[in-house]
């Protein structure tokens, strides 16, 4: 079974967990229904004495309009009394003032009382208690029956009362217009308060059974509780803990499990948050604690050294939780596989793991739910995938060297040996030079790149590619020195594993020479055949030579017709001849990168697809000259005034002063190059000031002729005693 499928099926356990409890919720559900039946019960129950609670509050308020009414007409009464004993001598004007203020007030209470009663009968607006904007008419049953006296009282009252009020005081004619409504209310005043008080009482005693039934459902409520919380205890709380005793067993072996496992473990979500179950592996492979819930890339941020992983690497699991990309498509476009990563181990040390990183998908009902993430460390594989490819590297050049020795000319391999030699000494002289100044480091810069430069030409000429390699590489690092504003003394030390393995090539490549010609020296079969063919090659340097333009021409996509003169020839001194071949090297390289034209150019230009070399070397009385001549497209003095603007050693101005000739000198200053990149051919700046340095140690001189667009010619002549 994968992790994948052991992952998904814990997480279908999860999710059935809601089945299992299903009896829980529904007795949690029922239980939540009762209560909430009888808490709405006892809702309404309390809104019911509420309502009756006003409605007595309303009656109460019915009796004091009543008395107020009784008031008011024996007030006019005993008014119109007093004046009538006076005869018309008091202050009429007054007593009409008091008794219409009374007439007033007495519509006034007679209004209000009227709207109480229709309240009471029908409901409607009430605003005297707070919080109470209405109240609800009596209900029928022996509450209706006293309301029925009070109206049918009620009925007689208003007639009574409309003719106190309406009357005319001010007329005088009648004395006694309030004696026939002063005595009906006196008469009538004890029926309206029994009425009103059987209403009331009618009220209280519902207040008091919806009250008794009020705490009868708040006791029902409280005996379920209890009820339902020991049925809860005694039932539900076992289930729940077998399930929890099986729950605990699950995570058991599942932390067992993660603790054991050999590899690292564990899942993120959608936003690349860890979970919150990891093996332990993983707090080992990370060389950190206590991550869960944490972001992945934020965690590793520390531990990868390319910053672009980690974004594509969050790229690539964001893809994973896309469900139209297929996951094994993108299988391949991992960035954390086999990945390198700075991890801090045991001893708190930092050290460097490979550690694999590989994602699947974790579904749930058919959606992808998580990404589960197995982390293993391949440190020891990929290391030893290393050794193995370096040892075979090795081998390959091995053979190299001695395929080469086996079928070069004697001579030309000496030569390259003894040359190897010499600028291997030259560097680790410069190296040993004391450092007064900056420009002294700059200086040894200069040097072992000339003499860097030198090697990879001889050691290109003869297909030594292992050399080149190596060359190449040493070059980079010098060119990045060269770049910085200063230098101290550790900076060469990033030289010295590149410049030991250089020194070891040329020490193996002498001994596999040395054994080759013993074996050839002492044996009479078939080394001394081989002793035969190498000397019947009459011309080792030209054939080395053509050999060379022909690799250099295909390499840049060129065509070249080469022809050699004089560079075999004994006459020459041995050691003129080895020095002037290994400028030729130099100058044959410049003439195929800058010179030739590709063949599509060359026709555009009206000239042959093949270019054509030509090198002599002349024999004088007392002189040797090498000529070396090309037709391809000159020196550019144009392309020069740009690349010194370029590089800023002139500005535009002083730039355009430059006559034709200084223009063309600039090629033999060191670093200087017209090539746009750098490779094994070109692009270094340390070809020509080579050559220009080297004639001058020679007490010779350096001629150059040439034409844009036709041909360039150098001609170097040195004596034949320097």
């Amino acid at each position: 079974m994968s992790n994948t499928q052991t992952v998904a099926e814990l997480t279908d356990e999860q999710n059935s967990s809601l089945k299992r409890y299903r009896g829980i919720i529904i007795s949690i559900a029922v239980f939540l229904a009762i209560v909430s039946g009888l808490m709405y019960y006892g809702y309404l129950l309390a809104q019911q004495a509420n309502k009756s609670q006003v409605q007595i509050d309303a009656a109460g308020t019915l009796s004091d309009t009543f008395y107020d009414l009784l008031v008011t007409t024996q007030s006019l009464q005993l008014a119109n009394l007093e004046y009538a004993v006076e005869q018309g001598q008091g202050d009429k004007t007054e007593y009409v003032a008091n008794q219409v203020e009374n007439q007033k007030l007495l519509e006034e209470t007679r209004s209000y009382a009227q709207n109480l009663i229709n309240v009471m009968d029908k409901g409607g607006a009430y605003d005297v208690v707070e919080g109470v904007d209405s109240v609800e008419a009596l209900g029928q049953g022996a509450v209706r029956q006293p309301l029925g006296k009070v109206q049918e009282i009620w009925k007689q009252y208003q007639p009574l009362l409309d003719s106190a009020i309406k009357y005319p005081v001010a007329s005088g004619s009648d004395p006694d217009f309030a004696k026939a409504v002063a005595i009906f209310a006196a008469d009538n005043q004890d029926t309206l308060y029994e009425s009103i008080d059987e209403i009331i009482v009618s009220l209280n005693e519902d207040v008091t059974e919806n009250s008794a039934k009020l705490r009868t459902v708040q006791m029902v409520g409280i005996g379920l509780s209890l009820l339902y919380f020991l049925f809860f205890v005694s039932f539900f709380i076992r289930r729940l803990g077998k399930a929890d005793q099986a729950a605990a067993l699950v995570r058991r072996e599942n932390r067992e499990i993660l603790q054991t496992v050999n590899s690292g473990l564990f899942l993120l979500d959608k936003n690349l948050n860890i979970g919150s179950q990891y093996s332990d592996e993983l707090e080992r492979l990370w060389g950190k604690k206590d991550f869960a819930g944490q972001n992945m890339l934020s965690v590793l941020s520390d531990m990868v050294s390319n910053p672009v992983d980690l974004e594509t690497a969050g790229s690539f699991v964001r893809q994973l939780y896309n469900p139209r990309t297929k996951e094994k498509l993108i299988e391949s476009l991992n960035p954390l596989a086999r990945s390198p990563m700075n991890v801090t181990n045991q001893s708190g040390v930092k050290e460097t793991r490979y550690l694999d990183f590989k994602f699947n998908r974790v579904y749930q009902d058919g959606e992808i739910a998580r990404v589960l993430v197995s982390v293993s460390d391949v440190t020891n594989a990929v290391l030893l995938e290393d050794k193995i490819a370096k040892e075979r590297e090795q081998n390959d050049l091995q053979m190299e060297m001695l395929s080469f020795i086996l079928n070069a000319d004697v001579q030309l391999l000496t030569d390259f040996i003894e040359s190897a030699k010499k600028r291997n000494n030259s560097i680790n002289e410069v190296l040993k030079q004391p450092v007064q100044a900056q420009a002294d480091f700059f200086n040894k810069l200069r040097t072992i790149f000339r003499e860097v430069h030198g090697l990879k030409g001889d050691a290109s000429s003869l297909s030594l590619h292992g050399f080149v390699s190596i060359a190449e590489h040493l070059e980079d690092s010098l060119r990045d020195l060269q770049g910085r504003k200063t230098l101290n003394g550790e900076d060469f030390l990033t030289l010295a594993v590149s410049l030991e393995e250089l020194f070891n090539l040329t020490q193996t490549i002498e001994d596999f020479n040395n054994r080759i010609n013993n074996l050839t020296t002492d044996n009479n079969g078939k080394s001394s055949r081989q002793a035969v063919q190498r000397a019947a090659n009459s011309e080792p340097v030209k054939g080395q030579l053509s050999k060379y333009v022909e690799e250099l021409a295909q390499r840049n996509h060129k065509k070249v017709d080469f022809s050699c003169e004089g560079m075999d020839n004994q006459a020459v001194n041995l050691t003129i001849r080895s020095q002037l071949r290994e400028l030729a090297v130099q100058l044959l390289r410049n003439a195929v990168v800058h010179g030739i034209e590709t063949p599509e150019e060359r026709i555009k230009q009206h000239k042959l697809d093949a270019g054509h070399i030509r090198l002599v070397l002349e024999d004088g009385d007392d002189f040797v000259r090498l000529t070396v001549q090309d037709d391809g497209v000159g020196i550019n003095p144009e392309l020069i005034r740009s690349k010194l603007v370029e590089k800023g050693e002139y500005s535009h101005d002083a730039a355009a002063k430059l006559d034709s000739r200084v223009l063309i000198q600039k090629i033999f200053t060191p670093g200087f190059s017209t090539a746009a990149d750098s490779g094994e051919d070109a692009g270094r700046g340390v070809g020509m000031d080579i050559i220009s340095d080297r004639i001058k140690q020679m007490k010779g001189k350096v001629s150059l002729a040439t034409r844009t667009g036709a041909y360039t010619r150098i001609i170097l002549t040195v004596p034949k005693k320097f």
